[in-house]
């Protein structure tokens, strides 16, 4: 089922490309980047990356030759996206031109689309996508947002669900005095990933701040029975245990 799921994306823009490559003329008008030459098949392969690289669809650049038509008006310069798109095939060649080749030692690496996009129209990393949906909706919202981006992007590289992620976030809502949005974001970082000793400790620290003591207690030794020379833990675990905390 999984492979099903990820292939049945890549079979929507495949037929979507064969739809669009037919409405492509042999000589093209507008080119202002790319080669006033390009051949049909060179241009065409250009759009596929550029496809793939950011998970859009003709539709997103170009606009129709009339309303709810098919067909594209491939040298309008109608839509915004599109002269976005020249902005940035302008950035990313200054880059590699001014900067990436003159690094030292010499390397083959060059900045591509999917470089920063990894298959996202607009790209951005989970945590901030999921602190926007804190400040505007709240933590319930941002914790089912997070499951539905999981649910439809796992494996594809578009976000990072590894325990980091989502740690990096805890630490950003602890250092804001978020300590009920911090200790949520880790139950369930905790019950997608395996916690490594950042991530106990961190789960701890939220339970504890949030006034969660019992959980607190577990997390704390959880982390002394891995590691018992851990005396932070340890210190931690004794004073709420005794009450101190």
């Amino acid at each position: 089922m999984k492979i099903i799921r990820s292939v049945l994306p890549l079979t929507v823009i495949l037929i979507a490309s064969t739809s669009a490559s037919a409405q492509v003329p042999d000589k093209f008008t507008n080119l202002q980047l790319l080669p006033k030459d390009i051949s049909r098949q060179d241009l065409l392969n250009q759009m596929r990356t550029f496809s793939f690289s950011l998970g859009a669809r003709c539709d997103d650049c170009h606009v129709a030759k009339a309303p709810g038509a098919v067909t594209r008006d491939f040298a309008s310069d109608a839509k915004d996206l599109k002269k976005t798109a020249r902005a940035m095939m302008r950035m990313v060649e200054a880059l590699n031109r001014d900067y990436i080749s003159k690094v030292e030692p010499a390397t083959s690496t060059r900045v591509e689309c999917a470089t920063c996009h990894h298959g996202l129209l607009k790209p951005r990393t989970l945590q901030a996508v999921l602190n926007e949906e804190l400040e505007k909706k709240g933590l319930p919202s941002a914790l089912a947002l997070y499951k539905d981006l999981r649910k439809k992007y796992y494996g594809g590289g578009q976000y990072d669900f590894s325990e980091t992620s989502v740690n990096q976030l805890t630490e950003s809502l602890l250092a804001t005095h978020k300590a009920k949005e911090a200790a949520a974001f880790m139950e369930l970082n905790a019950e997608v990933n395996t916690l490594t000793e950042w991530g106990r400790s961190l789960s701890a620290t939220s339970h504890q701040a949030n006034g969660e003591t019992a959980k607190a207690i577990t997390d704390f030794q959880k982390i002394v029975d891995a590691n018992p020379n851990d005396a932070w833990a340890k210190k931690q675990l004794e004073q709420l245990k005794s009450g101190k905390n």
